[in-house]
């Protein structure tokens, strides 16, 4: 069974999209939608309970605090990231059972995203992506740019990994799949990809150029840290839950 979670803070707009999206996949098998109202004022956990998903309460505010409680609440082996603002294809739960039944050591699977406006700076942004995630395959063994609202983790390496660490970096993307790859591979399928909404980058080009090098300053000079500490044998096994 798959649990796709989805944190959801005054979501009332574009859920609907979300959810018709994941009502309409072709996969076969069983899976369930969990949204996690992490203190919405609007019709967010109406909307959820009207398209038949399970609905969560998270009052504590902050996506990983969000994600956590719909991981623990998840009833599937295989629990998916999703976001309320985005957009699945038809065969994205089927590519993502697919992987996991076709590579039982491995413990997560990143995808990709596109947005649904363009953005002028999507092209750099998916070139950076792509290649920090093929670097730190090969030094890391897993991807160090992954998407909160395309990733894919078994709930066995979840728990073992003690779930998400809100003090880390980006937790539902950085510091969640460093936690889960010492608990098996975590890979990176750059065919998987995902549409989402461009409404938190819809800034003047000044700010978006200095919030893009930040980040990208951000990731990198973490992904260089845990390069340094694989090589040196510094890195070590969190505590298990």
């Amino acid at each position: 069974m798959i649990s796709v979670v989805i944190p959801a803070l005054n979501e009332e707009q574009y859920l609907p999209s979300c959810l018709g999206s994941l009502k309409s996949q072709n996969w076969n098998g069983q899976y369930e939608i969990v949204v996690v109202d992490n203190g919405s004022t609007d019709n967010t956990a109406a909307v959820a309970a009207r398209f038949g998903a399970r609905v969560v309460r998270c009052p504590r505010r902050g996506v990983a605090y969000a994600r956590q409680a719909g991981g623990e609440a998840a009833k599937g082996d295989i629990v998916v990231q999703a976001d309320a603002d985005t957009t699945y294809p038809p065969n994205w739960l089927d590519r993502i059972e697919l992987y996991f039944s076709r590579h039982p050591g491995s413990a997560a699977l990143a995808g990709r995203y596109t947005y649904i406006e363009s953005a002028w700076w999507a092209p750099m942004e998916t070139g950076y992506r792509r290649t920090l995630n093929w670097l730190s395959l090969v030094f890391l063994r897993w991807p160090a740019s992954v998407s909160g609202a395309n990733f894919a983790f078994r709930r066995e390496a979840f728990i073992k990994a003690g779930g998400y660490d809100p003090l880390s970096l980006y937790p539902d993307q950085w510091g969640i799949a460093r936690r889960l790859s010492r608990f098996g591979r975590v890979d990176y399928d750059h065919g998987s990809v995902v549409a989402t909404s461009s409404r938190r980058v819809v800034k003047p080009a000044i700010v978006i150029s200095y919030e893009i090098i930040r980040n990208m300053l951000h990731v990198t000079t973490h992904f260089f840290k845990h390069c340094f500490h694989v090589v040196s044998g510094q890195e070590r096994k969190p505590k298990t839950a």
